[in-house]
């Protein structure tokens, strides 16, 4: 009997939508598992509607919402660790190690000067604000300067500077914006979460100096952000990819990365079949 109501409500129009709301994490290098998960979403079907990301998942969002997914794929596979130093422009600073000058121009030139607002498909992502301590949702405005914003890691990126505001990474504040992707009647709320706890507790002792300790109590903090954003906004389908699969600056392993979102995904969209269908 509850097989046949589940089928019935699944023949309902809002139930047989392909709509979905996509919102896809901060992590580094990790992120570059959206690719593969945005292609896995699409092959099944799903028609993605609008797209929010912090970081990493602004970077894959806002190429993607631009129509230019496969370019950013194929950079991302061809890349080495030549190639990515040299993208960085490491020129420490008072505020920075790298400048990251040549990354904005690769920006540029894929994102071909496009604003957000001309996109086809409606696009945000999360920036935090230094100076004033609030995050910063972009809707509107240059593409690539939003991006660069969103991807500023503090302390390692140089901020950006758009009037009095001082930009750095949207993890700070929302690693996962669930809460601010635009909505759609019948649509459902996907995310990938490129920062989730991983698979088993931490090995070994207590970190053993100053440097260890800060990075492990970072991760601890993004990880408890991206968990209390699930929980305040709950996702239809979520793809939680731990943070010990890969790391933050594993850049080289794109074609790896990209292969794990693509079966992370296909994981997640046959849980979700087989529990509507239980």
């Amino acid at each position: 009997m509850l097989r046949f109501f589940n089928f019935l409500s699944d023949m309902l129009p809002h139930r047989r939508s392909r709509n979905i709301a996509l919102v896809l994490g901060g992590g580094g290098a990790r992120g570059y598992a959206h690719i593969g998960a945005v292609e896995v979403l699409m092959e099944h079907g799903f028609n993605i509607t609008s797209v929010a990301g912090t970081s990493m998942g602004a970077l894959v969002g806002g190429l993607f919402a631009a129509g230019k997914l496969d370019e950013l794929k194929e950079k991302v596979i061809t890349v080495n660790r030549r190639k990515i130093l040299s993208l960085l422009d490491l020129s420490p600073g008072l505020d920075h190690i790298a400048t990251a000058d040549k990354l904005s121009g690769l920006l540029d030139d894929i994102a071909g000067g496009m604003n957000i607002e001309q996109l086809p498909i409606p696009f945000c992502c999360s920036a935090t604000d230094i100076v004033s301590g609030r995050e910063k949702v972009f809707r509107s405005g240059p593409l690539s300067q939003a991006i660069r914003a969103s991807i500023s890691i503090p302390g390692f990126f140089s901020p950006v500077r758009i009037g009095n505001e001082v930009l750095v990474d949207g993890s700070v504040h929302n690693t996962l914006p669930l809460n601010r992707v635009e909505r759609h009647k019948g649509d459902r709320l996907v995310a990938v979460n490129v920062s989730a706890p991983g698979a088993e507790p931490m090995k070994g002792s207590v970190p053993s100096n100053f440097l260890k300790m800060a990075m492990r109590i970072a991760q601890i903090s993004v990880q408890n952000n991206t968990q209390m954003a699930e929980q305040i906004t709950r996702p239809d389908i979520c793809v939680d990819i731990p943070m010990d699969t890969f790391g933050l600056m594993d850049f080289e392993k794109g074609r790896e990365i990209i292969a794990y979102g693509r079966r992370a995904m296909e994981q997640a969209l046959e849980e979700w079949d087989d529990k509507r269908k239980s």
